[in-house]
């Protein structure tokens, strides 16, 4: 909405697991192909982990959400070792990513 441009966020508290997923999903990044299945899941784990941090501040019971950022994480990992592991998919997912 014009005007309020900057302001999508205003209110929003970083909390530790939000703040220690996006740590996590810079450092993993770096250096990898750009790949939207991965781009979706990181917005996913961010979402996750907002809920984590939303729902230790009120006390509440956070291992579902905390099992499903974990199985992302497993996720990217296979992703990313059968890519490093074999050259043709890394290749194939390159020109898919383009």
């Amino acid at each position: 909405m014009a005007g309020f441009e900057g302001l999508e966020n205003a209110g929003l508290i970083e909390g530790p697991q939000e703040k220690a997923t996006r740590e996590f999903i810079k450092k993993y990044r770096g250096g990898k192909a750009e790949n939207a299945m991965a781009d979706f899941i990181y917005s996913s784990m961010l979402s996750i982990a907002r809920n984590i941090d939303v729902q230790n501040a009120r006390g509440r019971e956070i291992s579902r959400n905390m099992t499903s950022l974990l199985c992302y994480i497993q996720q990217l990992e296979g992703m990313y070792d059968t890519m490093d592991e074999d050259p043709e998919i890394t290749e194939l997912l390159g020109k898919a990513a383009r």
